[in-house]
């Protein structure tokens, strides 16, 4: 009783107080007071507080309404018409009511996203216990920051059409590619498709989500992809002279790992993806793409499948990118990952990036050798 007494005391002041600060303490003051009785008062009064506080809102600024949603929180039955107010005020104001309050049903959060769109979409991203049906309807916006909070938050159940949606925006949103990589959901599929976006500091994250692919999984994986379209068609050619050079190379008994070292260290792309291909049965459209890989992680995967030595890889990863040098930190972190890899793993991640792209048939036994090796 003395805080409400002290309360209303100061009403007549705060009354005259036409500034910010002065509606502010108006509206906290008044706030305190319903608070003070909330659960108690008749509706009547209840819906008294909640048309008044309705109207010093709407006069005070957006920290203030934030603060006033968030006192709701505590109270059993709040003024409805207050409730509707702040949730169709700003996505900030909406924020703690959109991401704690019990009372909303699916169907309200439905219909403030359809009223309010990606704004409001982005907060209820945040929310624990989402509906498949929610986490759909956000999706479908596809708004990136409405994407990152969805992937941030672990609770939202995620389901595969979900996570090619995601995979699609990630390539240009940093913290999209990170909150994916740590999601424990994650398909494996997904991560190794991944490892082609992010920067190369989550390389490695993705790559030990990738390294979980199965056969089984791998083999449903690429006829799903198949089946959409994914894969990019025949594969990539080599140009005359190259692909000449890799058979006489082969011919002379010359077509060594020393050899594809050399060509891509001084540049000679066309010459490395014909020998590189001679060598490993992988592609050119495929070993283009593992050069492109900034991680360095789809290349070093590639000399493991192939079988090459650990110094070949060490100088092939440490060249990087079309020919850009990688640091020691990087290549040494490359090749701990390289001792490591299980080779019929390593051979399934290929076999799964040259269905992807290039749209070979993956073979029925992942372990054997690919029939360049098999010839060598």
């Amino acid at each position: 009783m003395p805080s409400v007494l002290v309360q209303l005391a100061a009403l007549p002041t705060l009354l005259r107080d036409r500034s910010a600060e002065g509606r502010r303490a108006l509206l906290d003051c008044i706030t305190a007071l319903y608070l003070s009785d909330a659960d108690s008062c008749s509706e009547t009064v209840r819906e008294g507080f909640g048309m008044l506080l309705k109207d010093l809102g709407a006069v005070a600024d957006e920290d203030g309404r934030a603060a006033l949603a968030s006192t709701l929180l505590d109270v059993e039955t709040p003024p409805m018409v207050l409730v509707d107010a702040l949730l169709n005020d700003t996505a900030f104001v909406a924020a703690p009511l959109l991401v704690h309050s019990p009372q909303l049903t699916e169907n309200d959060l439905i219909d403030l996203i359809d009223r309010h769109g990606a704004g409001h979409a982005a907060v209820i991203a945040q929310r624990q216990g989402l509906s498949a049906t929610l986490v759909r309807h956000i999706v479908a916006l596809e708004d990136p920051h409405s994407l990152t909070c969805l992937a941030e938050n672990a609770d939202a159940p995620l389901q595969r059409a979900d996570f090619e949606i995601l995979l699609k925006a990630a390539s240009a949103l940093p913290a999209l590619q990170l909150a994916l990589i740590t999601r424990p959901d994650l398909p494996a599929d997904v991560a190794v498709q991944l490892g082609w976006h992010v920067a190369p500091q989550l390389g490695g994250k993705a790559f030990e989500r990738a390294m979980a692919i199965q056969p089984d999984a791998l083999q449903l994986a690429l006829q799903t992809a198949a089946a959409r379209g994914i894969a990019t068609g025949d594969a990539q050619p080599h140009p005359p002279h190259a692909l000449a050079f890799a058979v006489d190379k082969q011919t002379r008994n010359e077509l060594k790992e020393p050899l594809v070292v050399r060509l891509l260290r001084d540049g000679q792309l066309d010459a490395f993806h014909a020998c590189f291909d001679r060598l490993t049965g992988i592609d050119r459209a495929t070993s283009e793409a593992l050069l492109d890989e900034p991680g360095g992680y789809g290349l070093m995967t590639a000399c493991r499948a192939a079988g090459f030595a650990r110094s070949t890889c060490s100088t092939l990863v440490r060249l990087g990118e079309m020919g850009s040098r990688r640091g020691t930190e990087e290549v040494f972190r490359l090749m701990s990952c390289f001792e490591t890899l299980d080779p019929a793993t390593a051979d399934r991640l290929v076999g799964y990036w040259r269905a992807l792209f290039a749209s070979e048939p993956l073979e029925d036994d992942h372990s054997t050798e690919a029939p360049h090796r098999a010839a060598m």
